[in-house]
């Protein structure tokens, strides 16, 4: 049943490592997450299979839910063996350990052997705490606190000099074939991948998988990828902004208008835009957030991100459903004053440069004129809602598809909803069934103004055609 007040941005909740284990799939679906982000493993292959089966055969939402898997993020080390949170103050000298030593922070790392280098920057959490490696051997390192502050428990350890590694970052297509296999919608992929190599993925990817193959969104994590932004993003769905890794290596004062201009592009382009990192991480030892948290998701909503993402030491902490209901309550108040908001970023009038541009445009513009309750458009691969969304349409989006696949992967679209048919229909009979599945299985009445819109429409007629009509639900 497709709801009419239903969020039109979305919620991403995270799961990795611990929380792929024992019993918390079965607990993790949730009508205010709209799309569950599973972070690769190669040693979780099992953990993520069965995660996935627990998600697409859990209550109602049944093959509804929507999984993303992201091969891009990856942990250096975690801090291992505090029991309680250590405060460290600047100058203070700290040992790093692989192995338990008196008086050293012990850190659990896959790759001690090149973690550490020489006077690198080392920053625990969000930039909690930063350090400068004074000296480092193969499983000890010394450090110096160049900025104090407090060190929590599984903490994670950043450190950009050494995690940028090209060849860290690739994968093979086969490594992820079961997988995908299972029902991977999205997968966010390293913006670390040079184009040739992308290309290459996206080819092998779609043999492999053909009409399953999930839409790629590209992880924005250093001022080298956003550099390199405008290459790559014609060739992917969508986009990740991850603001904590880029405030680690850009200064952080520039990361919020690189935030905006990335949304920008993006809603240009119609392409997918994730806003990610810190959001609402107070929460993760407090059941209430900061101002300064929810003014960062109300930012995002009115900058015009598609969703949110609660990363997973917060979706999987003490508060975790507390934090999503909270996010759902940020974004619902934010969007419902948001005809007497304006954005905080000059937005433009969208460019009309070819057919669908026109079209999308003037359907929505009749929308506004004739006060029409919906916009319907009916999609094949998705390309339409995702036209039509980039618009940020003041009215609803609904989606008609015929593939439970495409369905999935237009949950986290901004504004869309989604109706699945399970039928072919022709050009003729496409309209009448339409409408009957809109008053049966939506809060639209008989008596209802809608835009009906469908751009390049093969699945429903002999020829490809082009559909715009207002009509009058019966």
């Amino acid at each position: 049943m497709i709801k009419q007040h239903s969020r039109r941005t979305k919620i991403v909740k995270s799961f990795e490592g611990k929380a792929l284990l024992g019993t918390s799939a079965r607990s993790a679906d949730d009508n205010d997450v709209d799309v569950f982000r599973l972070v690769y493993d190669a040693q979780l292959i099992a953990p993520i299979q069965d995660f996935i089966h627990a998600l697409r055969g859990k209550g109602q939402r049944g093959l509804e839910s929507t999984v993303m898997l992201d091969i891009a993020s990856w942990t250096q080390a975690v801090v291992s063996n505090l029991a309680a949170p250590r405060e460290v103050t600047f100058g203070e000298r700290l040992t790093f350990s692989a192995t338990e030593l008196p008086g050293a922070i012990t850190l659990k790392s896959a790759t001690w052997d090149h973690l550490f280098k020489h006077d690198a920057k080392v920053f625990i959490g969000a930039g909690n705490v930063v350090l400068r490696t004074l000296s480092c051997s193969q499983d000890q390192a010394e450090l110096e606190v160049s900025q104090g502050g407090t060190i929590f428990p599984d903490m994670d350890v950043t450190i950009p000099d050494t995690r940028r590694d090209p060849e860290r970052a690739k994968i093979d297509v086969a490594d992820l074939s079961s997988l995908i296999q299972e029902g991977v919608d999205y997968l966010i992929i390293s913006g670390q991948w040079s184009l040739p190599y992308l290309l290459d993925f996206r080819r092998k990817l779609t043999a492999a998988h053909g009409d399953n193959t999930p839409w790629l969104l590209v992880k924005v994590d250093s001022g080298e990828v956003y550099e390199k932004l405008p290459e790559l993003l014609p060739h992917l769905e969508g986009v990740v902004i991850s603001r904590r890794e880029m405030a680690l290596t850009l200064n952080p004062v520039t990361v919020p208008m690189i935030t905006k201009e990335i949304i920008q592009r993006c809603n240009d382009e119609a392409k997918i835009v994730l806003t990610a990192s810190e959001m609402l991480a107070s929460m993760r030892h407090n059941v209430t957030p900061t101002r300064a948290e929810v003014s960062d998701i109300a930012n995002a909503v009115i900058d015009g991100t598609d969703a949110v993402l609660l990363s997973e030491e917060v979706a999987n902490g003490r508060f975790g459903d507390k934090a999503v209901e909270v996010m759902a309550r940020i974004i619902i108040d934010i969007e419902s004053a948001a005809t007497n908001i304006k954005p905080n970023w000059i937005k433009h009038t969208p460019t009309v440069a070819n057919e669908m541009d026109a079209i999308a445009y003037h359907a929505l513009r009749s929308a506004e004129r004739v006060g029409a309750k919906a916009i319907v458009t009916i999609t094949k691969n998705g390309n339409t809602p995702l036209k039509l969304a980039s618009f940020r349409a003041p009215v609803p989006i609904i989606a008609v598809t015929f593939s439970a696949a495409v369905k999935r992967r237009l949950a986290i679209v901004r504004g869309v909803q989604t109706l699945l048919l399970d039928i072919d229909p022709n050009i003729d009979q496409v309209l009448p069934i339409v409408n009957d599945q809109l008053v049966r299985s939506s809060w639209l009445q008989a008596g209802d103004a809608v835009i009906f819109v469908a751009i390049t429409l093969s699945p429903v007629g002999r020829e490809a055609s082009n559909l715009f009509t207002i009509q009058t639900l019966k």
